[in-house]
């Protein structure tokens, strides 16, 4: 077979490709080919050598019909396989793997999702993961993965982003969740459609979108000499508010805390992806202050918890639950504050006295920021900024200034 090398890139026209009829392969430049066939037929091919491998890939008949790739088509191709080869990517395995997603609907990976994370989950968890991901994500679940866009995402989230907040926001996090799984799968690729930050945000109605309208807060002015208050207590209510303010965590979280998930002398806290609501693991850095207020913790040997309920081997529960709280709360004449609340004061701080990054305020609470990709490249570096923004919260806590 005759092989024409054109060296010059974009160098064939449709005219020179609808009159050619001798059989040969044909060059665009830079990996693109057009083969014409013994009968006359016309084919799209991308060539390349990568490790040292030469592979073709078949991109389609050559015309303007059903099925058929233009010149402009191939070329727009060729581009995504060409960046392809510069992220150091292989161009054919990408290629199978964006076939197979066409057959991968949101409701396969959702439960492939769910599959993955049950040994992690308590049963009730799943649960719940399992109602939001089947019933109330049922409008996404015949959608293939790589069509769900903003647009199925919101129409999705407004069903009950006015009648039931509090479920809007946990099933868009667990939309967002499940899309960042098919991304590390290399299911689908590009931003995620469910993220919060910098996108949705923007998008779904401000009234609605606030979780601080359901959970009263304390303005950020106040709390220092509340905080001080507070250290006075030494009753175990007392202690798990201080933890659950200085790390900015949620309740539940602080409740159930296990000696075994804290490292002092690393300073970090690791909850575990069960435990969260996001359903992946959060690394929460220890200001020193939040250190020695764990040291000073009762700690007997046989129970795992930081803070032992009045039954012997379980966490807190009625102690440091919602109700115990309000109570502590009403008690310091603060009963118009709730404990969630306190979240949104330090997100308040934050954006409006200091310089750390929103996204960075964002991931101390817990919120899952950008897409899969871009957390994993900067996960060694988000815990250092978050470390020094959770560092710089404790010392206002304690005095009112970074």
């Amino acid at each position: 077979m005759k092989e024409v090398m054109l060296a010059v890139r974009n160098k064939l026209t449709d005219t020179f490709l609808k009159t050619r009829t001798e059989p040969g392969v044909y060059g665009d430049g830079e990996g693109l080919w057009l083969r014409v066939h013994a009968g006359g037929t016309k084919s799209w091919l991308f060539i390349y050598k990568r490790a040292g491998r030469r592979r073709e890939i078949g991109m389609g008949a050559y015309g303007a019909g059903i099925a058929q790739v233009t010149l402009a088509q191939a070329r727009a191709k060729a581009d995504e396989f060409r960046k392809m080869l510069a992220e150091d990517l292989d161009p054919y395995t990408e290629n199978q793997k964006r076939k197979a997603s066409r057959f991968n609907t949101f409701g396969m990976v959702a439960d492939d999702f769910l599959n993955s994370k049950s040994s992690e989950w308590t049963p009730k968890t799943a649960d719940d993961w399992r109602l939001h991901l089947t019933s109330h994500a049922a409008g996404l679940r015949n959608i293939a993965i790589g069509n769900v866009d903003t647009e199925l995402v919101e129409r999705t989230l407004l069903k009950f982003w006015d009648s039931a907040p509090a479920t809007g926001q946990r099933l868009r996090g667990r939309i967002e969740a499940v899309l960042d799984y098919a991304t590390s799968k290399r299911l689908r690729s590009g931003d995620n459609p469910s993220r919060w930050a910098g996108h949705l945000e923007h998008i779904l109605p401000a009234a609605s979108r606030v979780t601080g309208a359901n959970h009263a807060a304390m303005p950020y002015a106040d709390v220092p000499a509340f905080m001080k208050r507070l250290a006075m207590d030494t009753s175990a209510a007392a202690r798990a508010l201080r933890l659950t303010i200085l790390t900015a965590v949620r309740t539940d979280e602080a409740r159930s805390a296990k000696w075994s998930e804290i490292d002092l002398d690393a300073a970090l806290w690791t909850i575990p992806a069960a435990r969260t609501k996001t359903g992946k693991i959060h690394s929460v850095p220890l200001a020193e202050q939040v250190v020695a207020l764990l040291r000073a913790v009762p700690r007997r040997d046989e129970c795992p918890f930081v803070f032992e309920g009045t039954k012997r081997g379980r966490p807190t529960g009625g102690t440091i639950g919602n109700a115990a709280l309000r109570v502590l709360l009403a008690d310091m004449e603060q009963g118009g504050a709730t404990v969630h609340g306190f979240r949104s004061a330090f997100k308040d701080w934050a954006t409006e006295e200091t310089d750390h990054p929103g996204a960075i305020a964002e991931m101390c609470l817990g919120h899952l920021v950008g897409t899969a990709v871009e957390r994993a490249y900067r996960r060694g570096e988000a815990l250092k900024k978050r470390k020094a923004l959770m560092d710089d919260w404790a010392a206002y806590c304690a005095n009112g200034t970074k």
